[in-house]
């Protein structure tokens, strides 16, 4: 068996197999380390380039990072911590648990980390949790491949690698989208079960994890954000009626509910009063639209505030406003403090999230400004009163700003907001050629026009401010005939420069934006599928209450922590019983499906009809739609027709 894994052949493995070898008895963790030894010790030199995990793990080793572990940990910390960098997850092979059973999954990675490229498919089809095993060798080969020298001598090797990672992306599509057609329920299901051979991720996970956009905005992905979005409420229950039970909470009353949603019980039963106020309360959107009218009444209240509350204290004492917004944003960085301590998010992913270090800022700009503001004696209160106001209106503004990341949920605002963001790039692109056409210009221009000056610090406003409102055409005192008779050489590079500038760099970036606009707008309904879900994340995590009532759910949290009390998420669940064969069976009959549809043709690895253009012609790819098409609705009918004599048997 070891000679068959080594030498990268799937025949021999699976006539092993086919043998009677048993896996469990053949495959332990010493057996595992040596193949691994083996493999990278038989590697060629240019092979040994392109074992990326084995090169980090070597690298580890050697700055004596984990010092007294064995090679399958520190691996296991290389694919928990550098290969997923947004998610807190355990070591698979962490030492302390070295009697966890092992299994295909385990030869499957080792099969990707050793580039035994033909035993990764057979392992794939052997193994189970097929999503979550191809987004996680969609991953590492994408990460074995960022990772290779970017040069002309390692371009086909990166090629080959990026062609597998979507291939494997591309599979785990193909099985989320033959359980959808198979079983959308179910499907939900599907994407939402903890692995256990996969640390306890779930597939919607490990599709966030691999930050698969098309994945992710897939009809099943998007039902299934659906219903965690709602709660325990109908997932078809309109706009309005959330708005009007937000405005009058007696109306969650006459909102329909989703009773108890365990497929075992034969009889669903009616959500009592309390069940409605509870399934009301904690649902995600319900969350979302009390801290949007919160948020909003935050900034009405900050602005009263600044417009009249601000004084010095020898004229006026601390206001309402003020001390209600001291108490609302203290508990606003609670909230924050929660968020960093949050283990199932690594702090470094809390610092990278923009929005995050916005909310800090807010929080300790106005603490800081309200502590100086008290400490301020009279004499500086009266000459520099204005920084404390230039403070607390800086921290209106950000407050104002932060209201942005809210309209990510609407499906018409949030890919503007993605323009937005994309389009920052664009400009920090020209303002960098800008500055330096505008500096050689402004230096050159002053150097003629005015040689005897001497340097004071509004010489260097000169050097950048012509320029500047040179390019908004705001040339007044020229216009006027006010200006200086400048020499006709000036003339020449006053003509240059706008030339060069006000026509030709501001055409360039209008280019550039409108190139940004569409390349967003064409595939729109993928960001703002792919967006809502780190959304819809952390309002299902953030606690019960509005504004300064989100005090009350903190302690709640942190009474259930004391308690020991275990969280649950829609996002990671369990099943047991008939619910998790009846899962087990979709998923393998998907994989089914999906190799025969491969095997026929109908599906297509690397430019199959799912991700490529049509065909030129256009009779070829409208047949093959339509053949497509009537086979899926087949398989419909055929499995329609097994559960209805499933359930006609035991009548009979």
């Amino acid at each position: 068996m070891d000679e068959a894994l080594l030498s990268d052949d799937p025949g021999a493995v699976q006539k092993e197999l086919d043998g009677g070898l048993q896996l469990s008895e053949y495959l332990n963790r010493g057996t595992l380390q040596h193949l691994y030894n083996k493999a990278f010790e038989d590697a060629t030199h240019k092979q040994q380039e392109t074992y990326v995990f084995n090169n980090l793990v070597k690298k580890c080793l050697d700055q004596g990072m984990y010092e007294g572990h064995t090679v399958l940990h520190v691996l296991g910390e290389v694919i928990s911590q550098d290969l997923i960098q947004d998610y807190e997850i355990p070591n698979m092979y962490d030492d302390d648990k070295s009697d966890r059973p092992l299994g295909f999954h385990d030869l499957f990675i080792w099969a990707i980390a050793t580039g035994r490229v033909k035993l990764t498919r057979l392992f794939w089809n052997l193994g189970s949790d097929q999503i979550v095993s191809g987004l996680v060798a969609s991953m590492m080969f994408k990460f074995a491949a960022e990772h290779l020298p970017n040069d002309i001598y390692h371009a086909d090797q990166r090629s080959d690698l990026f062609n597998l990672s979507e291939d494997y992306k591309q599979l785990a599509f193909l099985v989320i989208k033959e359980c959808y057609r198979l079983d959308k329920k179910e499907t939900s299901d599907v994407l939402v079960k903890q692995r256990e051979d996969w640390v306890h991720i779930a597939p919607l996970d490990a599709i966030d994890m691999a930050e698969d956009m098309d994945v992710m905005s897939h009809a099943a992905c998007q039902f299934t954000l659906n219903n965690i979005w709602t709660g325990r409420m109908a997932s078809h229950t309109p706009t309005w009626k959330l708005m009007a039970a937000t405005v009058c909470p007696p109306l969650l009353f006459f909102l329909e509910y989703v009773g108890d949603e365990d497929p075992e019980h034969e009889h669903e039963h009616e959500p009592s009063l309390w069940d409605k106020v509870k399934f009301y309360v904690t649902a995600p959107v319900t969350k979302f639209m009390y801290s949007v009218v919160s948020h909003v009444l935050l900034i009405l209240i900050f602005s009263y505030m600044v417009l009249f509350e601000v004084r010095p204290l020898s004229k006026r004492p601390v206001g309402w406003a003020e001390g209600l917004m001291v108490f609302w944003i203290a508990v606003l960085g609670l909230e924050e403090l929660r968020e960093m301590l949050d283990k199932r998010v690594l702090l470094q992913t809390w610092i990278s999230n923009v929005w995050n270090i916005l909310d800090v800022i807010i929080v300790g700009l106005f603490q800081i400004s309200f502590v100086v503001r008290l400490c301020l004696d009279r004499d500086f209160e009266k000459q520099n009163f204005q920084i404390i106001r230039i403070l607390y209106c800086l921290t209106l503004i950000f407050l104002c700003v932060r209201m942005i990341p809210m309209f990510y949920l609407n499906k018409n605002m949030g890919p503007k907001i993605v323009m937005i963001q994309k389009m920052v790039g664009d400009v920090v692109f020209f303002l960098s050629v800008l500055l330096v056409v505008a500096v050689c210009y402004g230096v050159t221009r002053l150097a003629l026009t005015a040689p005897k000056n001497e340097f004071m610090p509004s010489i260097v406003e000169k050097v950048f401010l012509i320029p500047y409102w040179q390019l908004h055409e705001q040339m007044l005192d020229l216009e006027e005939g006010k200006g200086p008779e400048l020499p006709w050489y000036v003339d020449f590079l006053e003509a240059g420069y706008m030339l060069l500038v006000a026509v030709m760099l501001v055409e360039l970036q209008v280019g550039l934006f409108e190139h940004t606009i569409e390349r967003v707008q064409e595939r729109a309904e993928v960001y703002w599928s792919y967006y809502r879900y780190d959304m819809i994340q952390e309002y299902q995590d953030r606690p019960l209450g509005p504004g300064p009532f989100l005090l009350f759910g903190l302690l709640w949290k942190v009474w259930e922590v004391f308690r020991g009390v275990p969280t649950s998420s829609p996002f990671r669940r369990t099943f047991s019983g008939k619910v998790e064969k009846h899962l087990q069976e979709l998923e393998t009959k998907a994989v089914s499906n999906v190799q025969m549809k491969l095997e026929k043709g109908v599906y297509k690895l690397n430019g199959s009809t799912e991700h490529s253009p049509p065909d030129t012609g256009g009779k070829l790819g409208s047949l093959r739609e339509r053949m497509t098409s009537m086979e899926g609705e087949m398989e419909a009918i055929k499995s329609l027709i097994q559960n209805y004599s499933k359930k006609k048997t035991p009548q009979q």
